[in-house]
């Protein structure tokens, strides 16, 4: 190969390598974007379902332990405030 075709070629080759690399940046950008906004997406949705699991086991709580003091110690939940209250029993007293 003569020696004038040398550095023509030379930077060809650099200009295709530039082009090739500069495809494959924008490409990269690309999927680094939607990676982005995807991963956004499931951190809203895990915190959705972390509230949304704390919200049904305080219900569930709430509503077993209701019934668990309604059956065995005789306790029922005031209307007016969530908290229990003793039913008085006036037969295990001896009146």
């Amino acid at each position: 190969m003569e020696r004038k075709y040398i550095f023509p070629i030379s930077i060809l080759v650099v200009i295709v390598m530039w082009l090739f690399y500069a495809t494959l940046i924008r490409h990269i950008t690309e999927l680094e974007k939607e990676n982005l906004f995807l991963e956004k997406q499931i951190k809203l949705l895990e915190k959705e379902k972390i509230d949304k699991k704390l919200e049904l086991g305080r219900l569930t709580d709430f509503s077993k332990i209701e019934k668990e003091m309604k059956e065995k110690k005789g306790m029922v939940v005031s209307d007016k405030i969530n908290f229990f209250r003793i039913e008085e029993k006036n037969d295990s007293l001896g009146e």
